[in-house]
């Protein structure tokens, strides 16, 4: 089957945040006609068999208190199997609320108040805020932009675990804002160090699903043999099925000593029974919607590339090439000599995005774009942009 994904659909009727008129004036300033690019969400219909799986759970009127069913694990043990050669037992996966408020419940279950811990930057910002937030320590490692490339600053990270006695070590993979995929070289040895240095690796993969390469990408699962016994893995259909507001968030934590003190941090924030629609959605896109999902992973493909055909006529903006998810992070430090002057030309093109400035720490001077948009709309947002470079430049800007 062929799946349509120029198809538009009004998410203002579903009370789409990314969408809202509201939400984009008060935070963007703009109105009428614009196209947001910011949300990390994409502008795509749910596959069907999730509407349907959702359409018939709601036809049932009940909506009370539930468990999660054998179904719902047999999905998650097959979908990690198949697609992440990743060997995955039932005790190991708990169902929670949504990633961010899983990677607060970890920071308050394995750490204490002013204990260190550490993310890589340029990050997204729950990161640091699931940190500052708990009264912890926050430790940044910068990556090291080589060669338009991100790499792991291995001493720097050692040195800090050495002597700021880090107790969890948040990892995100592939790597939010840029698409970077780890090699497994490179999660060998991050794993290894946190291993040696006794730090919990806490690892964010919600955005493995949608990979340009499948063969690219290794699970920390699979980096090290011995890094499940300190590992929990964040896991999550929300990126590349458009779930997020379903809370279909879960995790594996293969250490039973490890899984037991995270539940009963969950116990302590009553976090108890699953979402009544999400044990549905999950197993609907884990069984029915692979095929879907390699379409949609073409479709976002064939986006990427007309942008960066599109950039080639606005030479001083680089985008770092993305070998995962739906985002663009796009370098203008020789396009804009600060993030006002950026501010005010995507304001021009009336466009939304969101600010390299809010990826905690090295991010200034970068953009990052969403780009799951049917075709349509993605060829007018690619001419919003060219059409306002070329204004820009006749202004002598």
């Amino acid at each position: 089957m062929v799946y349509d994904f120029d198809k538009r659909i009004d998410r203002r009727l579903g009370n789409s945040r990314k969408w809202n008129p509201q939400q984009i004036a008060m935070k963007f300033g703009l109105g009428e006609g614009v196209i947001p690019l910011d949300l990390a969400d994409m502008d795509v219909a749910v596959a069907e068999p999730i509407r349907q799986a959702l359409v018939e759970r709601a036809m049932v009127a009940d909506y009370s208190y539930t468990f999660v069913p054998d179904e719902f694990y047999r999905a998650v043990i097959d979908w990690n199997q198949r697609r992440f050669q990743h060997t995955i037992e039932k005790d190991w996966i708990k169902l929670t609320f949504g990633t961010v408020s899983t990677l607060h419940y970890l920071v308050q279950a394995f750490s204490r108040e002013g204990e260190a811990v550490m993310i890589n930057t340029p990050a997204y910002a729950p990161f640091a805020e699931a940190v500052i937030h708990n009264d912890r320590k926050l430790l940044m490692s910068s990556l090291v932009n080589k060669e338009n490339r991100y790499y792991f600053d291995l001493e720097d990270m050692e040195r800090k675990f050495q002597t700021e006695d880090v107790k969890l070590y948040i990892l995100c993979s592939p790597q939010n804002p840029s698409g970077r995929v780890w090699t497994r070289e490179e999660l060998y040895q991050v794993a290894e160090l946190c291993i040696r240095y006794n730090v919990l690796l806490v690892c964010d993969e919600i955005h493995r699903d949608i990979l340009f390469d499948s063969t690219s990408f290794t699970t920390i699962a699979n980096a090290h043999p011995d890094i499940m016994e300190h590992c929990i893995l964040c896991l999550s259909p929300n990126k590349a099925f458009n779930l997020g507001g379903l809370k279909t968030s879960y995790v594996v934590i293969q250490n039973p000593v490890i899984r037991q003190r995270f539940y009963q941090q969950l116990e302590a924030n009553s976090i108890t029974s699953p979402h009544v629609f999400a044990v549905p959605a999950i197993i609907a896109a884990y069984t029915q919607c692979e095929d879907w999902l390699d379409q949609l992973i073409d479709y976002i493909q064939e986006n990427m590339r007309l942008l960066h055909e599109c950039f080639e006529e606005i030479p001083e903006a680089v985008i770092m090439p993305a070998e995962s998810s739906f985002l663009a992070w796009i370098d203008v430090r020789q396009l804009f000599q600060n993030e006002a002057e950026m501010t005010a030309f995507f304001k021009e093109a009336n466009l939304t995005m969101v600010p390299g400035s809010y990826f905690v720490k090295d991010g200034e001077g970068f953009v990052r774009l969403c780009v799951a948009l049917p075709r349509d709309l993605w060829l007018t947002v690619l001419a919003r942009l060219k059409n306002t470079y070329v204004t820009y430049k006749e202004r002598g800007l």
